[in-house]
C-alpha cells in the first residue's frame, strides 16, 4: 500500500491558528492602563453613600448630587483620554552604556492632534529609579524632548522597557496611562563597569605587574609613593589610618604615577564557576583596563580565543570594552583566574 505522505495544508492551517490567537490577545489587551488614585476612592465612597441614601430617602437633592458626581467621573474619563490620544512618542538611545550606571536616553514626544491640547502628563522609563519628566501642555502639532535615565544591570546588548505615559488630569481621581514599546531593533550595548574601586582589587589580587615600565612620580595610581600631612583639601579615603591610631598627626597616603605602563589583562575565561564570580572577574578586568589608560599607560588583552596586543588611547578602550562586554565562558574546563602583567 502506497503510503500518501503527509497531509497538506495542516502547517498552513496551524499558522492560520496561530495567526488568529495573536490577533485576539491584541484586540482582548486593553490600550489603556487605569487605577484610582486615593483621592478618587474617597471621591467613589461619598458617592456611594450619598446613592446609598438618595435610594433610601428618594430625596431629589440627593439624587441631583449623586448625578453631578457621576458626571465628573465621566468628564475624567473622557478629558484624560483626550491627553493620552495622539501622543506620538519616540526614544533615542545612547550606542553604549554602563553596567549599574545610569544612561541618558532623549525622549521625543509629539502632539499629534489638530485642535485639543494634551495637558498635565508625565513620562517615564521602566527601567531605573530616574524621576518622571512631566510636561504641563503640549499644544497641538507642538513637539519637546525630554531626558529620561536608564539603569542597565546585565552586560551585552539589552533592550530597554518600555516607556510609560500616564496623567490624572483633570481632577486627580484616576491615573490613566498606556505604554510606548519602542522599536523592534532598538538595542544598547551594556559595557562592563569600570569602577576605580574593582581595578584597586583586582591589581590587589592578581599578580603583582613587573617591568620598567614602573613611575617614581605621584599620580592616581595604586603603589604607594609615600606619606605626606594631610591638608583639609585632601581625600579623606587616603588617610593613613594607622598613624592617626598613634594620636600622631594625619597623614595622607600618596601613590604613584601609572604612566608610561604597558600592561597585559591576562583572563582565563574559562567556565568552572559561578555567573556571580565570573561577573565580577569580568568588571575588574574592565576597571583595570580604564584605569591604566586613563593613566597613560598602552593596554592589552588576552582571553581563551582572543588576544589584543597592548595600546594606550581611547579607541583601544572601547575595543576592550566591547570584548569583554560580549564575552562567555570558553568551553574548557577549569576556574577562571585574572592575571595583570608587564607586556
Amino acid at each position: 500500500m502506497l503510503n500518501p505522505g503527509p497531509i497538506p495544508f495542516i502547517g498552513q492551517a496551524k499558522a492560520g491558528s496561530d495567526w488568529r490567537v495573536a490577533g485576539l490577545r491584541r484586540f482582548l489587551k486593553f490600550p489603556r492602563s487605569l487605577s484610582v488614585t486615593r483621592e478618587g476612592k474617597v471621591f467613589i465612597g461619598v458617592l456611594l453613600v450619598i446613592g446609598l441614601a438618595a435610594v433610601n430617602t428618594g430625596n431629589n437633592l440627593l439624587y441631583l448630587v449623586v448625578s453631578s458626581m457621576l458626571s465628573i467621573i465621566i468628564v475624567s474619563g473622557l478629558m484624560s483620554e483626550s491627553t493620552l490620544r495622539g501622543l506620538r512618542v519616540t526614544r533615542a538611545l545612547p550606542r553604549s552604556a554602563y553596567k549599574g550606571s545610569p544612561a541618558c536616553i532623549t525622549i521625543r514626544v509629539e502632539n499629534t492632534k489638530r485642535l485639543f491640547s494634551s495637558y498635565s502628563f508625565k513620562i517615564k522609563g521602566t527601567d531605573g529609579p530616574s524621576a518622571p519628566a512631566y510636561v504641563v501642555r503640549l499644544k497641538p502639532g507642538e513637539k519637546s524632548e525630554l531626558r529620561l535615565e536608564c539603569l542597565f544591570t546585565k552586560r551585552g546588548y539589552a533592550r530597554p522597557g518600555p516607556v510609560r505615559v500616564s496623567t490624572r488630569f483633570p481632577f486627580g481621581l484616576f491615573v490613566k496611562g498606556k505604554s510606548e514599546p519602542g522599536g523592534e531593533d532598538e538595542s544598547v550595548l551594556v559595557l562592563p563597569s569600570t569602577d576605580r574601586a574593582l581595578a584597586i582589587k583586582a591589581l590587589q589580587g592578581a599578580s603583582s605587574i613587573t617591568g620598567d615600565g614602573r613611575s617614581s612620580q605621584r599620580g592616581a595610581g595604586v603603589d604607594l609613593h609615600g606619606l605626606r600631612e594631610y591638608g583639609p583639601a585632601d581625600d579623606a579615603r587616603h588617610i593613613h589610618w594607622k598613624s592617626a591610631a598613634r594620636k600622631e598627626p594625619l597623614l595622607l597616603k600618596e601613590f604613584e604615577r601609572e604612566a608610561g605602563k604597558r600592561v597585559m589583562i591576562i583572563f582565563d575565561n574559562r567556565r568552572g564557576a559561578t555567573d556571580d564570580e565570573f561577573e565580577t572577574l569580568v568588571d575588574r578586568a574592565a576597571a583595570t583596563a580604564a584605569f591604566h589608560i586613563e593613566a597613560g599607560g598602552a593596554v592589552g588583552l588576552k582571553t581563551v580565543g582572543r588576544d589584543i596586543p597592548p595600546k594606550p588611547g581611547r579607541a583601544q578602550l572601547s575595543m576592550i570594552l566591547k570584548e569583554l562586554a560580549l564575552i562567555s565562558p570558553a568551553p574548557v574546563e577549569g576556574e577562571p583566574a585574572l592575571r595583570v602583567a608587564s607586556a
